[in-house]
Parts: C-alpha cells; sequence; structure tokens
C-alpha cells in the first residue's frame, strides 16, 4: 500500500502532504464549529441572564392590574412568614337542617337530616419584589350527615397560580385548579350530584396607558360527575353519559369609561368532546359573543350587565342546533349604608341529563332585598324562577327519574328569608329559611325546605 502510494505520488497523480491537509481542514472545521456552538450558547446564556435581570430589577412597567392585585393581597395579608403571606379563612357552608337529603322531588321520597360542611381555606402568596407573584390554595371541606353517615365525605379542592408582567405591559397568568363540589340541580335531576373539575389555564394580558385592555386566553379541563347517594359501586349513568373534556379559548377587550367600571366585548370558543362512546353524539362546540358594563365591587352600583349571543352546534349535522340571545347580569344597588338591592338574570344552554335530549334553554331571575333596621339587625328576603325550555320531549330518564319525564318545558323557584345580628366585633351570626318547589316536571309534591345558620364578616 505504502509503495503504491509513494509511486502515486512520484507520478503526480496525488499532492504529496494531500492527508495532513486534510486533517488540518478537518479540525479546523471541527473548531469553527465548536467557536459556534459556544457563541450560540453563551448568547443564549446572556439573553436569558438579560431576561432575568430585567424581570427582577427593572423599572416597574406592569400594568395596572398586576399593580392592584399586589396592593390588594398586601392589604388582605393576616400573617407573614419570611417572602410568603399567609391567609387563612373558615366558613360552614352548610350548618342547618334540610327536608330533602336526596333533593328527590317526589314526596314520598323526601328523607329529613342534619347536615354540616365545615370549611377552612388557606390563600399562601409569594411576591417577588412586586414582579411575580407565585400563590397556591388549599381548601379542606367535610360533608356530615347525622343520620345518614354512610353519605359523608371528605373534600380536597387546591389550585396554584404564577402570573408576572413580561416585556412592558404583557402580563402573563398561568394556572391549574381541581374543585370538586356538591350541588342540587333543580333544573333535572331528583338528587344530589358531586361535579369533580381539574382545569389548566393561561392568560396574557395587556394594558396601554389610554384605560384599553386585552385579554388571551386558552384553557382545557375535564369534568366528571357522581351520583351522591348511589348505594351500590358500580359506576353511574351520569359517570358513564355526561363525563367529558373541553377545551377552549376567549379574547376579551376593556375599555375603563368611568369610576373604575369597564366596558367589555368578549369571544370565546369552547370543544366539548364526551369520554363514554355512548354518548359521544353529545360532542359538540360552542362560539359565543358578549358585551356589556362592569362595575367596581365598592360602589352605589356593583356586579355587572352583559348581553350576547351563543351558537351551539353538534358534530352530528343531524341533531338541532342553537343560535340564539343570552345574558349574564347581576347587579347589586346599594340603598344605604347596610341596605341593598340585587337582581340578575342569565340565559343561556346547559346539557341536558335526559338521555334523548343533548341541550335545554334556561331563563334563570333572582332577586333580594338586605335591610338594615339597626346596627344590630339586619333582614334579608330574596326569591328566584327558572324556566327551562327544550328543543323537543324528553323521552328517557337519565338516573330513573321519579314521575313523567317533562314536556317542552319545565320550571322551578323558590324564596329565602332570614337575619343577621352582631356576635363579635364585625362577625355576624344569622338564620335564613329557604323553599324551593317544582310544580311542573314530576309528580309529587317536590318541595324542600332548609333552615341554615350562617357567618359572615360585615
Amino acid at each position: 500500500m505504502r509503495r503504491r502510494r509513494a509511486a502515486a505520488i512520484q507520478s503526480g497523480v496525488v499532492p504529496p502532504h494531500s492527508k495532513a491537509a486534510e486533517d488540518g481542514r478537518v479540525k479546523k472545521f471541527m473548531q469553527e464549529g465548536r467557536r459556534v456552538f459556544v457563541g450560540r450558547k453563551l448568547k443564549a446564556s446572556v439573553f436569558f441572564l438579560m431576561l432575568l435581570f430585567i424581570l427582577l430589577s427593572g423599572p416597574m412597567l406592569s400594568g395596572q392590574s398586576f399593580e392592584r392585585r399586589v396592593d390588594d393581597i398586601t392589604s388582605r395579608t393576616w400573617l407573614k412568614i419570611g417572602p410568603f403571606r399567609i391567609i387563612p379563612s373558615f366558613e360552614f357552608r352548610n350548618l342547618g337542617w334540610t327536608s330533602n337529603v336526596y333533593g328527590r322531588t317526589s314526596g314520598e321520597g323526601a328523607v329529613s337530616d342534619f347536615l354540616i360542611t365545615p370549611s377552612a381555606k388557606v390563600d399562601v402568596y409569594f411576591i417577588l419584589r412586586r414582579r411575580l407573584i407565585l400563590s397556591f390554595t388549599e381548601n379542606l371541606e367535610y360533608h356530615f350527615y347525622l343520620t345518614n353517615p354512610r353519605f359523608n365525605r371528605f373534600n380536597n379542592n387546591y389550585g396554584t397560580e404564577l402570573s408576572f408582567p413580561f416585556l412592558g405591559q404583557l402580563v402573563i397568568t398561568a394556572g391549574f385548579d381541581s374543585q370538586r363540589y356538591r350541588h342540587l340541580p333543580l333544573a333535572e335531576l331528583d338528587r344530589q350530584v358531586e361535579t369533580d373539575s381539574k382545569r389548566v389555564r393561561v392568560d396574557i394580558a395587556y394594558e396601554t396607558p389610554r384605560r384599553l385592555s386585552w385579554t388571551l386566553g386558552g384553557f382545557a379541563q375535564e369534568l366528571g360527575y357522581v351520583d351522591v347517594f348511589r348505594e351500590d359501586e358500580e359506576p353511574d349513568e351520569l359517570s358513564l353519559g355526561w363525563n367529558r373534556q373541553e377545551v377552549g379559548g376567549r379574547f376579551e377587550v376593556r375599555y375603563e369609561a368611568f369610576r373604575a367600571s369597564q366596558l367589555f366585548f368578549q369571544l370565546g370558543y369552547v370543544r366539548h368532546s364526551f369520554l363514554s362512546e355512548r354518548t359521544t353524539w353529545r360532542d359538540s362546540e360552542t362560539e359565543s359573543l358578549l358585551a356589556g358594563i362592569r362595575f367596581p365591587r365598592e360602589g352605589a352600583l356593583s356586579g355587572s350587565l352583559a348581553l350576547g349571543f351563543k351558537i351551539f352546534t353538534p358534530l352530528d349535522r343531524s341533531l338541532e342546533p342553537f343560535s340564539g340571545l343570552t345574558a349574564q347580569s347581576q347587579l347589586e344597588i346599594r340603598l344605604g349604608t347596610h341596605t341593598a338591592l340585587s337582581l340578575g338574570y342569565n340565559r343561556g344552554t346547559d346539557f341536558s341529563y335526559w338521555e334523548n335530549l343533548l341541550y335545554y334553554l334556561s331563563d334563570s331571575y333572582n332577586a333580594a332585598f338586605t335591610w338594615g333596621l339597626s346596627r344590630f339587625l339586619d333582614v334579608r328576603l330574596g326569591g328566584f324562577y327558572t324556566f327551562l325550555r327544550y328543543p323537543k320531549t324528553a323521552q328517557y330518564g337519565a338516573l330513573e327519574l321519579t314521575g313523567p319525564p317533562p314536556g317542552w318545558a319545565d320550571n322551578y323557584g323558590g324564596f329565602s328569608a332570614g337575619f343577621t345580628v352582631p356576635v363579635w366585633k364585625n362577625l355576624r351570626a344569622g338564620l335564613t329559611y329557604q323553599y324551593w318547589t317544582r310544580p311542573s316536571g314530576f309528580s309529587g309534591a317536590g318541595d324542600g325546605h332548609l333552615l341554615s345558620v350562617s357567618f359572615q364578616r360585615r
């Protein structure tokens, strides 16, 4: 081999020292590549270090809402341990007696019991030089029934959130929430239901010096439903039929018109995907538009007035869609130091619990009047009414509902009356009686009574 190479060199076919030259070129190429790689890595490191420096030590360029939130957390802090600010709270979400524990609409099946739901909550905030907020929320609850202990249950609700200003007026917020709560959907079911939701969300907000701001957000969540008082351990029809996942987003523009009141315009989209194969026919999309005004919490007028338009489209085009007006309004008018009038109206659609129906349209009204007779006595009266309409007559019940199914319409309503008295400093105790009835849709009395004790701070 060496002889052939030497002969080739002598004949001029291969130039002398070509291997060394080639090795040199390879070595030079590798050195240049290494310098380029190191240079890019150094530039990336410098970029992130500069970004971190701007985030932590730069001038205050964040939006006013971020600043207000920092001030609000600081003012509400009960306990400070190092850099952590802790805000604890405690309440009884339920404390009293009910004549209809199961929530059944049939008078014959109603069972009374005493129920207590203590709820302890703590919010922990870590504020880094007014440039970053990291929070964690823990809410422990226990549902206690005196004569029906098999329904007792411990719930753990928690969540975390990270929020920080970025590149001037942008504020980025990301969070996760896990919530489980019990409620009585008087609209269609004849029993209590527990809803379990897990949600991930990201929002990007921007504020201008001219009182104009916008928010772009997205979320993904999973919703699960459980029949609370089901006796066997097999999966219930509610879980099999209505557990679903939702993915969506919204874009909202706000303008501060006067005295911290905001005009807003919102666009939204949600994709609903059901988890059970037998209910995938319910998969659908929601497109919504909402516009109105929001009033500040502190003032003679608080709450919001909003009117919108909604398009609810099943992916199965053979099913009837919905398109029409919606509303989300709840307004409180303060008539005196401790006297106020509250009015609300909501209109929209929701998934029906009936097996052959996809959705129903609801119109809900509520009103309440609080009257401060003296500094020793406040009286509160309230009422609500909901009217439901279906695209067609229901035929099959979700959970073997008592009585005949509703026709094209259904309704329910009720009222409450109560009072509060001072017990210690700003703490007040109250006693409230609530009555609800469902005059249509099901046979039987369909009545319920709730007598509860509450505590609140003035």
